[in-house]
């Protein structure tokens, strides 16, 4: 599903894939958009996840702006941190 992705977005959803290979878990995915969203704009992150979630872009725009407006738990943004940091983020970000 990558390939539909602009080639500025499907490096990270490889990065994605690889940190999640049995996909992203509930418990993550608020985490994960915490993670990424000071990253990219609010309308790149919905369709990167929609694509890596396989959900509609609308409803994941609307879980980023769930998830900007009431955090998920530190712990739980840093243990997100830490797998994607192992997989690649470092050099996602510093593509943007």
């Amino acid at each position: 599903m990558s390939d539909t992705l602009p080639p500025t977005l499907s490096g990270t959803a490889r990065m994605l894939r690889s940190a999640y290979p049995a996909g992203i878990p509930g418990s993550a995915y608020f985490p994960v958009l915490a993670v990424l969203y000071e990253h990219f704009s609010d309308r790149n992150l919905a369709e990167l996840m929609a694509a890596v979630m396989g959900k509609d872009a609308a409803v994941v725009l609307n879980d980023i702006y769930a998830c900007a407006s009431s955090k998920p738990a530190s712990a739980a943004i840093a243990a997100a941190k830490r797998l994607l940091e192992q997989h690649g983020l470092q050099a996602i970000c510093a593509e943007d």
